[in-house]
């Protein structure tokens, strides 16, 4: 009786091979680094409506910054589909996105696909790009504000 359920189990999973999601590596370059202080704070969001909502956050990733101009992070086993990266340099290494009394962030941030906007932050559909192979590179720069 167990022999037959393990065949079954086995069989069972062997079909479901072909039917199982692709996975792929993005590898974000991050750019225009200007101070080797602090980290950056990495957020990927897999559908619209989780976009800048640190909860619904797929991936986080915080990495410690260098001397260069800069960084290199990978984001590891993601489904293929469709994404957007949110990017910050949180220099004073508090976790959050320092702004001012009008919102206004005051640390470098930056989007996939360099999305920008002036007064809050870029739609999903300017920041969204296709995860579709094993490994896709993208670069992505971070800027303060008034470099807008």
């Amino acid at each position: 009786m167990i022999s037959k359920y393990v065949a079954f189990l086995y069989l069972f999973s062997y079909l479901l091979l072909p039917f199982q999601a692709d996975t792929g590596t993005i590898q974000l370059e991050v750019q225009n680094i200007k101070a080797s202080k602090g980290s950056i704070k990495v957020a990927i969001f897999g559908a619209e409506e989780d976009f800048l909502v640190d909860e619904k956050a797929i991936q986080g990733h915080s990495v410690s910054t260098t001397n260069s101009n800069k960084l290199i992070i990978k984001l590891d086993d993601l489904p293929f589909g469709t994404y957007a990266i949110a990017i910050y340099q949180d220099v004073n290494d508090n976790n959050k996105l320092d702004t001012n009394l009008f919102g206004v962030p005051k640390e470098p941030y930056g989007f996939s696909n360099n999305a920008r906007s002036k007064w809050g932050p870029p739609d999903y559909q300017i920041a969204k790009f296709e995860l579709n192979q094993k490994v896709l590179k993208i670069n992505a720069a971070v800027k303060t504000w008034s470099k807008q």
